[in-house]
């Protein structure tokens, strides 16, 4: 009995380093996965960030004296300044209006194509295309669109008998970047919508239906609720893009007519890059970033508790 008993310990202190080495490789290979996308969120996101930061305290111009600890002064400023509050209102009141119509529209066009034309591809494709064109280039089109009497816009307005309007002046300029942007991002919330109303059993509508269901109450009560965290994803990501939206504006008006367009991007870059304000500027970054973070914050708090509830 003595033989086998030994031959079978000796199998297993055979093995057991075996399975050590093999642990130990993993575990390396782990460390390895973790810690490649965790040097690159440092170098890339994190220092990048601390060190806006470090510059949002400072007294700091790229031409002029050495940077100066000045602490929330630039903050301050920020809150107390009539300039940076117009800013801050032309931000909230244009991601207000633009996110808002891109939902609305977005949801109702999605609603549309899934109940009328969910089998006609090339009709989704198309109302695609305006999100698969870069914003530059889009804002280049939309600019010789909306310029002169020689734009398509003041031609179609003069073919219907109305007078030509300055698009890009100061009476439209701002109705203007709205109407473009949701032009280009509402296909981004059809393409969300319709794949989460993909998901929405039709049994559940066809029984609400044949009970007597409006539209408007198979909506509110069956589809909303079914899609809110697709709607919750599409706020937070539209709310957050919209209010540090820069391209458009910049190509189609560079913020004017006087401030008329100037919303906080704009201001971050004429600050930093054109009076050479690098506090001041980071200052205005850091607080688009803590507005961004605020917003999302208060999304995710209220679509937890209309799921909740």
């Amino acid at each position: 009995m003595a033989g086998p008993t030994a031959g079978f310990v000796g199998s297993d202190a055979l093995t057991t380093p075996r399975k050590a080495g093999l642990h130990s490789e993993k575990t390396r290979l782990g460390y390895l996965l973790i810690g490649i996308p965790l040097v690159y969120v440092l170098l890339v996101i994190l220092l990048p960030l601390l060190f806006n930061v470090y510059a949002s305290l400072q007294s700091w111009r790229l031409v002029g004296p050495p940077p100066q600890f000045i602490g929330l002064d630039n903050y301050i400023a920020i809150l107390t300044e009539s300039r940076w509050l117009s800013s801050l209102g032309r931000t909230l009141l244009f991601t207000a209006l633009a996110v808002g119509i891109e939902v609305l529209l977005g949801f109702a066009i999605a609603l549309l194509l899934y109940h009328r034309f969910n089998n006609i591809r090339w009709l989704r494709a198309l109302f695609l295309m305006p999100m698969m064109i870069s914003e530059v280039a889009a804002a280049l089109a939309w600019r010789l669109i909306l310029t002169g009497d020689s734009g398509l816009a003041n031609w179609i307005t003069t073919s219907l008998g109305f007078e030509p309007q300055l698009w890009l002046g100061p009476d439209w300029a701002f109705f203007s970047i709205v109407a473009v942007d949701v032009w280009q991002q509402t296909p981004f919330v059809i393409l969300v919508i319709f794949a989460a109303l993909q998901g929405v059993p039709k049994e559940l509508l066809e029984a609400a239906e044949i009970d007597g269901a409006s539209l408007l109450q198979r909506i509110r009560k069956i589809i909303l609720p079914l899609i809110l965290p697709s709607l919750t994803v599409i706020l937070i990501f539209r709310t957050v893009f919209a209010l540090r939206v820069f391209t458009t504006v910049w190509i189609l008006t560079g913020g004017g007519p006087g401030d008329e367009t100037a919303v906080l991007g704009i201001e971050i870059y004429r600050t930093a890059f054109s009076s050479f304000d690098t506090g001041f500027g980071a200052a205005l970054s850091i607080s688009m970033l803590v507005l961004s973070m605020i917003v999302g914050v208060f999304y995710m708090r209220a679509f937890r508790r209309e799921a909740l509830s």
